[in-house]
């Protein structure tokens, strides 16, 4: 399965969840806020219907608010997702294909363009809930409001203020989860990261 699908099929582990409110939003909105000019490394793996754990697959992300984002998955096998505000491009090397989509149709479908899309989107896009957890920490569980939404909830995780952990669960009941580590705000990231050349000879699909 392609990493482009497993953005969208993301886990969320079975909780109690808490009355959502506005102060949740507030805070949660004040989290992304500071994921600007932010870099740091991933890994994530896919739990199917039947409870089998499958590969790992690691790479980099890097994001610049508001609205752009490249991630790239290194292994097991390539695979680039890049957003300018605008479109979100997907290049597979592998099949030598390039899927463009306008970026305002991902941005209630896709879990990792949240990190990039402008905060005030969030009350709009999602119901947000936070829960209990230790100090230091905070956890916010998300319900896409949108039915063509690609998952059914979704865990955002901090510690410290820096983000850790995205959990998602698709509608088939398929799980993921993505570890976030030497995450680095504050980076002065070129815009130049965030364009995309479609390769030469490369198939293109717009969507």
């Amino acid at each position: 399965m392609k990493f482009s699908t497993l953005l969208a099929g993301l886990c969320l582990l079975t909780s109690v969840w808490v009355h959502a409110d506005d102060q949740a939003v507030q805070q949660l909105n004040q989290l992304l806020m500071h994921i600007d000019d932010a870099k740091a490394h991933f890994t994530q793996h896919i739990i199917d219907t039947r409870g089998v754990r499958g590969r790992d697959f690691s790479g980099t992300m890097q994001v610049k608010r508001p609205g752009y984002f490249r991630w790239d998955t290194q292994q097991p096998y390539a695979q680039t997702i890049v957003a300018d505000g605008h479109k979100v491009w997907v290049y597979d090397p592998d099949l030598n294909q390039v899927l463009i989509e306008a970026m305002d149709k991902q941005v209630g479908n896709t879990p990792a363009l949240l990190l990039s899309s402008d905060t005030q989107r969030l009350a709009k896009n999602f119901e947000v809930t936070s829960e209990p957890v230790p100090a230091g920490e905070a956890s916010f569980l998300l319900k896409p409001k949108s039915s063509d939404a690609m998952f059914e909830a979704m865990r955002v995780k901090f510690a410290q203020g820096v983000i850790t952990e995205m959990q998602l669960k698709d509608s088939m009941g398929q799980k993921t989860r993505i570890q976030f580590s030497d995450v680095h705000y504050h980076q002065k990231l070129d815009l130049h990261v965030f364009q995309f050349k479609i390769p030469q000879g490369a198939d293109v699909v717009q969507q």
